[in-house]
């Protein structure tokens, strides 16, 4: 047979063996054995002219070699000579017009040429399997997040609760002085947020000729309620005018004022309390009027708005309420030392005396305070009052579960957290509120005129 011949002969067989070999995985039988000599390939420029022999390894190890031709997939060997790998293709930098050399010692002939292995099938790759603590995230997780990241980046240490009594006693001992502090903090704030919702409410009657006079208890106006001076447009814009100066005060405070980062924790505290108030002397307050038809409950009656919206729209505002002080839990976690808020269980007991417990109690005392004793002239104007000061609720206790606030580091906060004169800041604020009850208990008339001409002096 001749060279020709021979070289095809080999190559179909060689050919078939590997295509068996890819479709079953087996090797060739042994009837169907490998020519013992080595493979060679021609350029059709030069069919006499070998181009490379067949190499068992590749020249330098760990080189990664380029993309292979249909053939070089079929033997699947590593060949060591120059070339440039582009995509899909194999550029080699050879002249075509003479052979490459082969091994020193070995002619170009095949008989010459020592026989060649046939290469195992290559291993398939095996998939790499979860590593441990990556386990695969759901949807949910993935849309919401979770928890329990929420709560590492919170950096509070969590322990139990100490087996010491002593380090309770010391606990509440300490905390009841901010409890006292903050209960102050809270009577004054209200009693702030109050005074500016009414004046806001007699200013805005005076601008249509109406006198008022500002009890402890609610704002009187002497025209009665049946006067001929109300009309639609009056009665809307003076019940609307205080809820909304309330709204601006609240979010002055949540969005400029306290996020400033030198700002003292006792200022901090009251601030913080006068931006609640606001917020519910608006939220809170549009839910008290649908269920009393006072204060703001009248722009709704003379907006004739429907039953199915009142109730729709008091539960948004509840909502809202709730996601304010869920967010504002950051301004409240700053008004305690970073010492307390690394410990789970003083952190707790800290936020239940010095915001939840000053909202009980100080409320029970203002409702108290401002019990009326003569009838009113608005006859529900004390529940009115109630609901809006129980609106709070929506307000403090979300801050008891707000996991994931994350309070700026001390270095940006005051060097020193001193105790607060909580008992110094509780007597000034009884004194203020039976100040209070004392100087409006008769009334103060506001006579308000607004008075604007311009003309020629001459």
């Amino acid at each position: 047979m001749s060279e020709n011949g021979f070289r095809k002969r080999n190559f179909l067989q060689k050919l078939s063996d590997r295509i068996v070999f890819k479709l079953t995985g087996k090797k060739p039988g042994p009837g169907r054995q490998h020519s013992p000599h080595k493979k060679q390939i021609f350029v059709n420029a030069d069919e006499n002219l070998p181009i490379a022999e067949r190499q068992t390894k590749s020249a330098g190890k760990g080189k990664k070699s380029g993309p292979q031709g249909f053939f070089k997939k079929l033997y699947n060997p590593r060949s060591n000579r120059r070339g440039n790998y582009t995509s899909g293709k194999v550029n080699l930098n050879i002249p075509v017009n003479r052979p490459i050399q082969g091994t020193p010692g070995q002619g170009n002939s095949p008989e010459s040429s020592p026989a060649l292995k046939d290469l195992s099938r290559p291993p398939m790759p095996v998939r790499a399997g979860k590593q441990p603590g990556r386990n695969k995230k759901s949807l949910y997780v993935k849309l919401f997040g979770s928890g329990k990241r929420k709560q590492e980046q919170r950096r509070v240490l969590v322990e139990s609760k100490p087996e010491d009594k002593k380090a309770i006693r010391k606990a509440l001992v300490i905390e009841s002085f901010a409890f006292l502090n903050s209960l102050g903090f809270y009577i004054l704030a209200y009693l702030s947020v109050y005074l500016i919702y009414q004046f806001t409410e007699a200013l805005a009657a005076a601008n249509f000729d109406i006198d008022s006079v500002l009890f402890y208890y609610e704002i009187y106006f002497p025209i009665g309620n049946s006067s001929p001076l109300w009309n639609k447009f009056n009665i809307i814009a003076i019940t609307l005018a205080s809820p909304l100066i309330s709204l601006i005060l609240s979010l002055i405070l949540l969005r400029a004022v306290l996020v400033r980062e030198k700002l003292k924790p006792q200022l901090r505290l009251f601030l913080l309390w006068v931006a609640f108030h606001g917020a519910t002397y608006f939220l809170g307050a549009f839910v008290a009027g649908i269920a009393t038809s006072q204060g703001f409950g009248y722009v709704v009656d003379w907006m004739y708005v429907n039953v199915f919206f009142r109730i729709f729209i008091s539960l948004v505002f509840l909502f809202l309420l709730t996601v304010t002080g869920y967010k504002s839990a950051v301004f409240a976690l700053e008004t305690i030392p970073p010492g307390i808020r690394q410990q789970r269980w003083r952190l707790s007991l800290s936020l239940g005396l010095r915001f939840i417990l000053p909202w009980i109690v100080g409320g029970m005392m203002i409702i108290a305070i401002k019990f009326p004793n003569a009838a009113p002239q608005h006859p529900n104007i004390m529940v009115y009052d109630a609901i809006v000061i129980a609106t709070m609720g929506f307000m403090v206790i979300p801050v008891f579960f707000n996991y994931k606030a994350k309070p700026r580091s001390v270095a940006e906060r005051p060097l020193q957290f001193k105790r607060p004169p909580g008992i110094l800041i509780f007597i000034t604020s009884i004194v203020v509120l039976v100040l209070f009850r004392l100087v409006f208990e008769r009334g103060i008339h506001l006579i308000i005129n607004f008075s604007f001409d311009v003309g020629f002096y001459r």
